[in-house]
């Protein structure tokens, strides 16, 4: 299976190399690195498509993945200012500080949605556990 996926890097590089500029294909190498766990390289495939929310979202799994908190939790918020109307990006942040035990910025992570989106039943919900209120 690593070759098939090497085969693929090969084949996405190759028309990096073309296109340079076409992010989509450094988006889809960077995958085929994290499968292989490469991820150094997934990371620099990802920062070359640093304006969406999709990179800095695949960046920061990455960075949780391999213990690098701090970088995760860098651009999990790069990401929400990137658009800070999208829910999404404050629960990717609001999860992560549950796995690491941030518990006072997952609960400020819950206020900012619950800003957004005042009737979020899961939100609300996960606000009283955290706070016990």
């Amino acid at each position: 299976m690593a070759d098939s996926i090497k085969e693929r890097i090969k084949e996405f590089s190759e028309m990096i190399d073309k296109y340079p500029d076409i992010k989509e294909f450094h988006i889809e190498r960077a995958k085929l690195y994290c499968e292989i766990k490469e991820y150094e390289k997934a990371v620099e495939d990802f920062k070359k498509t640093l304006e969406g929310y999709y990179a800095c979202q695949n960046i920061a799994t990455i960075c949780e993945e391999i213990g690098f908190n701090r970088e995760a939790e860098f651009y999990y918020t790069k990401a929400i200012n990137k658009d800070k109307n999208n829910i999404n990006n404050y629960i990717d942040r609001l999860y992560f500080y549950m796995r690491i035990k941030e518990m006072e910025k997952a609960i400020s992570d819950c206020k900012a949605i619950l800003k957004l989106s005042p009737k979020d039943e899961t939100i609300l919900n996960l606000k009283r556990i955290l706070t016990g209120k």
